[in-house]
């Protein structure tokens, strides 16, 4: 490829990375036109539509996070050695500071384990009667839940497995507790739990007791004075806890509680701790922080659910009517006017909801289009850029080449050269021809006493060539002419 179909090549290139910035901005453009077009229509006083109170959740995520991070600021403790899981139990909406960090249990991991050992008393897989470890089952329970016994714990877990294999057969099995898409590989290797997880794992004991018998009397018994019943102000609630504390070879502190406390309306909390000091009195304050929150949200759930009625209200009489206007539709009538409304704010949202959940395919169409087109572009100035780097390569190798048959015959010539410069042989005609010996008779040479005159021979002079050297200028200028 010559300059001039390089030049022509790069012009293509920018052209098509100008279409690739713009074909975004116009098609953005474009979409904004029907959004506009489809904007309900304000009512006649101008006035603007009044906002829900809630927005599909009762907690505010951003005023929470806001009274961790001061909690936390304020006692010097890094963000990343604390997980919280936070659950009001009265709507079921969540809240969580580093949700997916998994930390080694402890003796936290005992709360699942005996779950599944419920389930099977429930279900009659086991009777009361059955023993393990040489103990009935209420002494069993309260030696694991309430006083956290190890030694027992791990008969319950080889009792669990029974012969079909490791730990990783109840803790697959104890998945079923929480709502998690994706489990850390050290979840079955190791036995690590995050606060997501364990605050889902309490969330299905708190929904379904039933389903597990003797787990929460006797976690309502667990740590008396200590953990989430430690503050005074925190004794006239019940409070079902489990704690988990582990200090392992490599100097880690793992110390954390999951509980649950039954204020008015109960809310579930897990705290999770590496490496921080004070970790009881930390796990007890941020229960009093958020039993104060909790409070709180008592005072507001009643505007809450009365707002989240309403709003279910309307978004049934919204679905009915849109199946009234199909079955009309159907049937080859003219719609009926739509029935009478409490009042016209009522009939504006439920218009709202329906224009909401009828889909506009022509926009979806567009914006599919639109990525096909970036999606095009893309590829093309990729394949641009991929060609004319081959192209140079090709150009890079061709140019080496011809340069190194260039000096090759130059350094050629230059030897072949030298090689005549030192045989320096006179031509065959310009010889004396060889004389017989009898013509070979010396003649007496006159003597003089003058001196002879030296004969110099006159060197021939060769003419200087020197080897030439590559120009790459004149290559380049060669290669355009071409």
């Amino acid at each position: 490829m010559n300059r001039i179909g390089e030049r022509a090549f790069a012009l293509l290139l920018c052209l098509a990375l100008i279409l690739a910035l713009a074909v975004p901005a116009f098609a953005e453009e474009a979409a904004a036109e029907p959004a506009a077009e489809q904007a309900p229509a304000e009512p006649a006083d101008n006035a603007p539509a009044e906002a829900p109170l809630f927005e599909g959740s009762i907690l505010d995520s951003d005023a929470i996070s806001a009274m961790v991070d001061d909690f936390l600021t304020k006692k010097g403790i890094p963000k990343d050695r604390v997980g919280i899981g936070y659950c009001y139990t009265a709507t079921g909406d969540e809240w969580f500071l580093n949700p997916d960090t998994w930390f080694y249990p402890g003796s936290m991991y005992k709360v699942p384990l005996m779950m599944i050992l419920s389930e099977r008393l429930r279900d009659g897989q086991i009777g009361e009667d059955t023993q393990i470890g040489g103990l009935d089952l209420d002494t069993v329970y309260n030696y694991i839940l309430v006083h956290s016994n190890n030694d027992y714990a791990h008969a319950v877990r080889k009792f669990l497995i029974d012969g079909q294999g490791d730990d990783q057969v109840w803790r697959k099995e104890a998945q079923q507790y929480a709502r998690l898409d994706k489990y850390d590989e050290r979840y079955l290797l190791y036995c690590y739990f995050s606060p997501r997880y364990m605050t889902q794992v309490m969330e299905t004991l708190y929904n379904d007791p039933d389903r597990f018998p003797k787990v929460m009397d006797n976690l309502l018994e667990a740590e008396q004075g200590h953990y989430f019943r430690l503050p005074d102000e925190m004794h006239v609630y019940d409070v079902a806890q489990k704690y988990g504390s582990y200090l392992d070879n490599e100097g880690s502190d793992w110390n954390h509680t999951t509980g649950i406390i039954y204020t008015p309306n109960p809310f579930i909390i897990t705290v999770m701790t590496k490496n921080v000091g004070g970790s009881e009195q930390l796990i007890s304050q941020l229960g009093v922080l958020f039993k104060d929150y909790s409070l709180k949200l008592d005072e507001e759930l009643a505007a809450y659910q009365e707002e989240q009625a309403r709003l279910e209200a309307e978004l049934r009489a919204a679905e009915e009517a849109e199946r009234l206007a199909a079955e009309q539709a159907q049937a080859g009538t003219q719609p009926a006017p739509a029935p009478a409304q409490n009042g016209p704010q009522q009939s504006t949202a439920s218009e709202t909801a329906l224009q909401t959940r009828t889909p506009d395919l022509a926009e979806r169409g567009y914006r599919a289009l639109v990525k096909m087109l970036l999606i095009l572009l893309g590829a093309s100035v990729a394949g641009g850029i991929g060609a004319l780097i081959i192209i140079k390569e090709n150009e890079r190798k061709r140019y080496e080449s011809y340069k190194r048959r260039f000096e090759e015959e130059m350094r050629q010539e230059a030897l072949e050269l030298k090689q005549a410069q030192r045989r320096e042989v006179r031509p065959a005609a310009e010889r004396p021809a060889p004389q017989p010996e009898t013509a070979r008779t010396r003649q007496p040479r006159a003597r003089t006493d003058a001196p002879r005159p030296r004969r110099e021979t006159p060197v021939r002079q060769q003419p200087r060539r020197e080897t030439p050297v590559f120009d790459e200028e004149q290559w380049l200028h060669d290669e355009e002419d071409e």
